[in-house]
């Protein structure tokens, strides 16, 4: 039996309406694309290709989710505590895949790490984001790049 190993992808009935969070939604699903590419196409950069995608993934997860977090916590978002839990419930299946994979260097770890984040983030945003749709808007949203909200910085200070 032939198995399916297209990934799922964006689409636009994931949007919660909140522009910058979409954009992040999405970036987490081109990079499991980029994985499975990767894998897919031996080269000689494969190794420094997939590193430079887990180093990605490892920001945007942070990143991404304070983003996310901080902006329930500035709504007093009534289901706070339990998003957060699945996203650290998530953070720890990722972190598991990526130090398999950094120990064996098996390429059907990463397999299994892109279709992880497509699947997760298809099922997270359909079960537990599109709950906050009309809650967290456009202007309750901090839009900064990931970098500045991963480093803590005021938004004063960056832009």
């Amino acid at each position: 039996m032939e198995q399916n190993n297209t990934l799922p992808e964006w689409n636009d009935k994931f949007s919660v309406n909140v522009d910058v969070i979409d954009e992040d939604h999405q970036a987490f699903f081109r990079l499991a694309a980029l994985m499975q590419d990767v894998v897919s196409s031996p080269s000689n950069e494969q190794t420094y290709l997939i590193e430079t995608a887990i180093n990605i993934l490892e920001e945007y997860i942070e990143g991404h989710f304070l983003r996310e977090q901080l902006a329930m916590a500035k709504i007093d978002y009534p289901q706070l505590a339990e998003h957060i839990s699945a996203h650290d419930a998530f953070d720890d299946r990722v972190t598991l895949l990526i130090k398999e994979y950094r120990t064996n260097h098996d390429l059907t770890t990463i397999l299994a790490l892109a279709r992880l984040v497509a699947d997760w983030l298809t099922q997270h945003i359909q079960g537990v984001d599109l709950q906050y749709k009309g809650l967290l808007t456009n202007e309750n949203v901090d839009n900064r790049a990931l970098v500045y909200l991963a480093a803590g910085l005021d938004p004063v200070f960056a832009p």
